[in-house]
């Protein structure tokens, strides 16, 4: 349930700045910061298969996420939807519509998750080691693997960015148990008009709810 956390990017923006093709791993952060610079709010539909790698079963699913500074965030899975995490920076929720279940979590980030990184990808060089992966023209993107600095959810991460611009289309993350989730991001809008309510959750009425972390 956790991997539905790492839903969330953005791609293909008006707002994203031209920049030289990069290079070197400098170059990217570079042009990562400058596009990101100033970005308030991001909203996307997206697609993703997660590879079990114990059970070496696929699942193929597809929603919508929506994230606010600081720390607001809302993705819906599946259509119809199966689940839901929602996030309004002091309570995660995550809810499961077949078993009818709510996991309610106080929201306390170290800077060093997922959902830290999605919020303002300008810490890309704060929060990993960062190496440039081969991903030669014509193809559009440029392809970086990231190492994170601590010790947590994930092993490794591959961010896709659109060359020149530097938008994230994709990514690749591998958790501690070496499931890997891949994502592609669509109708991207950064800095989108968001409602308070989308960040807001009331648990349905008959739904268990499991207080975890407090």
């Amino acid at each position: 349930m956790l991997s539905l956390a790492v839903f969330a990017a953005v791609a293909g923006s008006p707002l994203a700045i031209a920049a030289p093709e990069a290079d070197t791993v400098e170059a990217v952060v570079a042009g990562v910061k400058s596009t990101y610079q100033g970005v308030q709010s991001i909203k996307a539909d997206f697609t993703q298969t997660v590879t079990n790698a114990a059970m070496g079963a696929e699942m193929h699913q597809r929603g919508k996420i929506s994230l606010e500074r600081p720390r607001k965030m809302r993705i819906e899975v599946g259509v119809p939807m199966e689940s839901v995490v929602v996030s309004d920076g002091k309570t995660l929720w995550v809810y499961s519509v077949a078993s009818k279940s709510v996991t309610q979590t106080p929201e306390i980030g170290d800077g060093g998750e997922i959902g830290a990184l999605l919020e303002d990808l300008a810490k890309l060089d704060e929060l990993f080691d960062i190496k440039l992966v081969e991903d030669k023209p014509p193809k559009p993107t440029q392809t970086v693997s990231l190492a994170p600095h601590k010790a947590g959810a994930f092993k490794s991460l591959q961010l896709s960015l659109l060359r020149q611009k530097f938008t994230l289309t994709d990514l690749v993350l591998v958790d501690q148990f070496d499931t890997v989730t891949a994502m592609s991001f669509t109708n991207v809008k950064l800095n989108a008009d968001l409602a308070d309510s989308d960040f807001v959750f009331t648990p349905p009425a008959g739904v268990q709810v499991i207080k975890s972390g407090n």
